[in-house]
């Protein structure tokens, strides 16, 4: 089917990331101004509180016919506080079917952040204590889900070097054995998006 991005900017890829959350907006308006990739264009289309998985995966599909590549980022929190592990499976499943690909954290976006420091296979028992553990005094002292505080910490561009050398590697240690391990097993698969990226994307 034809695209209008793909007809407006032929000798680009046109990305949307759809997601629940002020924090993850930031973080990737961040990436796009931080790199300004040459042949790749960010569109963040996280428009507030959706709500649920639900409206984060309805939204995804809703945007396939128009970018090249629709990824939509769930915090699995939510699916397990609500008891929707099955609905869930059967909405991923038609999500993908439809084109998104679908990125799990476990239990939340914070998760991915806290990788950047560390190795941990701790189970979480909600995004609180993932927060709690980002503000240790090596880490990112003071962070917290304010707007002003997350523009100031500068998710992306500051912690760009660990999310190479230790973020993307930590996430990828926690698939291992997936099936041998309980719901509340962290997960970051928000570096499949980043090694995606930065195979695709050229600078200037």
């Amino acid at each position: 089917m034809a695209r209008t991005h793909r007809k407006q900017q032929q000798q680009r890829n046109t990305v949307a990331i759809v997601g629940d959350g002020q924090t993850e907006s930031i973080y990737f308006f961040d990436v796009r101004d931080t790199d300004r990739p040459k042949h790749l264009t960010i569109f963040p289309d996280i428009p507030g509180r959706i709500g649920n998985y639900k409206g984060v995966l309805g939204r995804a599909i809703a945007l396939t016919d128009e970018y090249d590549h629709v990824f939509a980022l769930i915090d699995f929190d939510k699916v397990l506080q609500d008891n929707q592990q099955e609905a869930y499976s059967r909405d991923k499943k038609q999500a993908i079917a439809a084109g998104v690909i679908v990125l799990e954290n476990n239990p939340c976006f914070e998760i991915w952040l806290l990788l950047h420091f560390l190795h941990t296979d701790k189970l979480f028992n909600n995004c609180k204590e993932v927060e709690e553990s980002l503000r240790h005094k090596d880490r990112i002292p003071g962070y917290n889900k304010s707007e002003g505080a997350i523009k100031r910490a500068g998710l992306y561009k500051n912690y760009k070097d660990l999310l190479m050398a230790r973020a993307i590697p930590n996430a990828k240690r926690l698939e291992r054995d997936r099936e041998d391990r309980g719901p509340k097993y962290p997960r970051a698969e928000i570096y499949r998006f980043f090694e995606w990226y930065y195979a695709n994307h050229q600078n200037t």
